[in-house]
């Protein structure tokens, strides 16, 4: 059974992972500028609306004076100084695609008075603006930062979602919600921008009709409904998950997000809807906007909808066509209604998931979903949020002979999540083992054999063709799962039996390590199983240090580690102080437990020292990074 890891980049860029996404950024910042220099050295003022020659010079000016410039004062006073410049021309200036971007990335630090004037001049303009390629996006940034300083005063201790929430505050949004909401706004300041939010929403529902079909005017829609709902996104950068910022909103706007969702309901080709990609992302929109404001109702009324008299439906076949052994919902034959179904999946309630999305929609077609590639996101989806643990038995019981088939497919998603399913249902673990083993030819293989074919996903036939496989990262996510199973005893002592140079080499691996924080806090491995890890990875230690993801899994391990054998880590990493010191993970290593004092004297050490368990930040960022990461792989 041959892998297919096509879909699958590898990410071997260790520590300096997030150092070159910067770089990616920034030089995108740049090719940007360089592009608007070219221009107008050919005098061609910018797309959208021309600029006089000067204006545009001004604005590259500007642009490339931001550059680097993360100051928020000195934001505040380029922003006031930039728009007092384009007073009487801010719409013409916001329809330029230079100009409109220097706007959008000022527009949150404008002081009271600009922003007020300048909502005033967009309500005045708001069918221009909503449909023009580069207002729209000064009208999305205006809308966002009225939302934060309206409720920015008010808000309880904020929630941030994604793995890379931390490195929010050092992004645009980042720096927009620390000044918009730590700033100490006016009262009547406040009024105003909640009026103008009020004032956004009630023209785009009077006007739904004619924006919901215009590219911009749906993202402006879109943004809106999310915005009431008190939901900011930042996209980290390409193929990179997402951070949202939630903030707390008055009541009175979810119930204009009900508005929204009366007004699409109400309309007679809302069953087209799933199957255009704009208004499928609006409805997408919509559901989590009702999720959040906890609209249950609205929630049940559009799942219910969208059910019986969109998703339901069959294509149209032709006379010639020759009959399918399974008919697959409409839902199924679209991406842009797959992707709704799985926004869908998210946030309904346990009844109608399992009543009615499960029953209509996937009952009888599991395998053939789970073997397609477009459908079989929406089969991961349906594990992620199944709560009933004979649902679980329903899905087995289809899946039983084929599990093969999906791995042989490429879709070991499915497989992950349908792990995590039973980690977390605490039911079908037994089976699930036993399984995964029969399709990868390893039920009677043991120790190193055994590991690696659950981390690489393939028979040991096939590895033996391929020693150099890398591990897949679905493997590890699978026996991360496994090893918080009640009984996983099978993996654990193949953790064991390998050798400890193999065991280091996977502990070293961007995928593979994380396979030691769930053997260190998962409360189904005893006690000397991880003693016995610790003792059987001696002679390894300073591989681990060397390594950047190695040296993470080390910490765990120290701090699980008895005194005796802390004193043993500690002592073997003395021996090689020069070389543990050539590493930047290696001098962490040096600081946190303190080889270098242990080098010169021991005893001191071991009675100040010895008995320091490590900050346990390290393993919740584990945690962490390997959900996000695996939660939004798509294979």
């Amino acid at each position: 059974m041959e892998e297919s890891t096509a879909s699958e980049p590898q990410t071997e860029r260790g520590s300096n992972h997030f150092k070159n996404r910067n770089k990616k950024k920034k030089s995108a910042g740049k090719r940007f500028l360089q592009n608007a220099k070219g221009f107008g050295r050919k005098n061609s003022f910018g797309r959208g609306a021309e600029l006089e020659q000067d204006e545009y010079n001004y604005f590259v000016e500007i642009l490339e004076a931001m550059n680097g410039l993360e100051d928020a004062d000195e934001r505040s006073t380029m922003a006031c100084n930039v728009y007092e410049q384009i007073r009487e021309k801010e719409i013409k200036t916001s329809s330029n695609q230079l100009s409109s971007r220097v706007l959008e990335n000022l527009l949150g630090f404008t002081d009271e008075s600009t922003l007020e004037h300048l909502m005033e001049v967009f309500v005045e303009n708001f069918r221009v603006v909503c449909c023009d390629k580069f207002a729209s996006h000064v009208l999305q940034k205006m809308l966002f930062i009225a939302v934060v300083r309206c409720v920015g005063g008010s808000q309880p201790d904020q929630e941030e979602d994604g793995p890379a929430a931390k490195k929010m505050a050092k992004g645009e949004l980042g720096r927009e919600l620390e000044y918009n909401m730590g700033h100490e706004f006016g009262e009547g300041h406040r009024k105003v921008c909640g009026k103008f939010v009020k004032k956004v929403a009630k023209f785009l529902l009077n006007n739904l009709e004619d924006f919901v079909w215009d590219s911009f005017g749906n993202y402006v829609i879109r943004q809106c409904i999310l915005n009431l709902a008190g939901i900011a996104e930042q996209k980290i950068s390409k193929g990179e998950s997402s951070v949202v910022k939630r903030l707390t909103v008055p009541e009175k706007w979810t119930k204009l997000i009900n508005e929204f969702s009366l007004r699409l309901l109400a309309w007679p080709q809302f069953a087209d809807l799933p199957y255009n990609e704009f208004t499928s992302v609006l409805l997408q929109n919509l559901l989590t906007s009702l999720a959040r404001s906890e609209d249950k109702f609205q929630l049940a009324q559009i799942g219910e909808k969208l059910l019986n008299e969109s998703f339901l439906k069959e294509e149209p076949k032709a006379e010639d066509d020759e009959p399918e052994p399974v008919q697959l919902p409409k839902v199924f034959q679209h991406d842009s209604s797959i992707r709704l179904l799985e926004v869908l999946l998210s946030v309904s309630s346990e009844d109608f998931l399992k009543d009615h999305l499960f029953k209509q929609l996937f009952q009888g077609k599991i395998v053939l979903l789970s073997n397609t590639r477009a459908t079989n996101f929406a089969v991961q989806k349906l594990l992620d949020n199944i709560a009933d643990k004979h649902l679980l038995e329903l899905f087995f019981s289809e899946l039983d002979a084929g599990l093969e088939e999906v791995l042989q497919q490429g879709h070991t998603g499915v497989v992950a999540n349908l792990a995590k399913a039973c980690n977390r249902l605490s039911c079908q673990q037994g089976k699930l083992i036993k399984l995964l083993l029969d399709a990868l030819h390893c039920s009677d293989a043991t120790g190193e054999k055994l590991l690696n074919s659950v981390l690489k996903l393939m028979p040991p036939e096939v590895l033996a063709k391929q020693e150099n496989a890398p591990i897949h990262l679905h493997g590890s996510v699978i026996l991360q799962a496994i090893l918080e199973f009640n009984k996983p005893i099978k993996l654990v002592s193949a953790i064991l039996e390998t050798k400890n140079d193999s065991l280091a080499k996977i502990f070293t691996d961007p995928r593979g390590s994380f396979v030691v924080n769930a053997f260190i806090t998962s409360k189904f491995v005893g006690e000397k199983s991880r003693e016995k890890l610790i003792r059987h990875l001696e002679g390894c230690y300073m591989d681990l240090a060397l390594s950047s993801h190695g040296s993470r899994a080390l910490e765990l391990l120290y701090g699980a580690a008895s005194p005796t054998q802390k004193e043993s880590i500690v002592k073997e990493l003395s021996e090689r102080v020069a070389q543990l010191n050539s590493k930047p993970w290696g001098v962490i290593i040096n600081r946190k437990l303190a080889v270098d004092s242990y080098r010169k004297n021991p005893t001191a050490w071991k009675n100040g020292t010895a008995a320091a368990p490590l900050n346990d930040k390290v393993g919740k960022l584990f945690d962490k990074v390997i959900g996000g990461a695996e939660s939004r792989k798509r294979k």
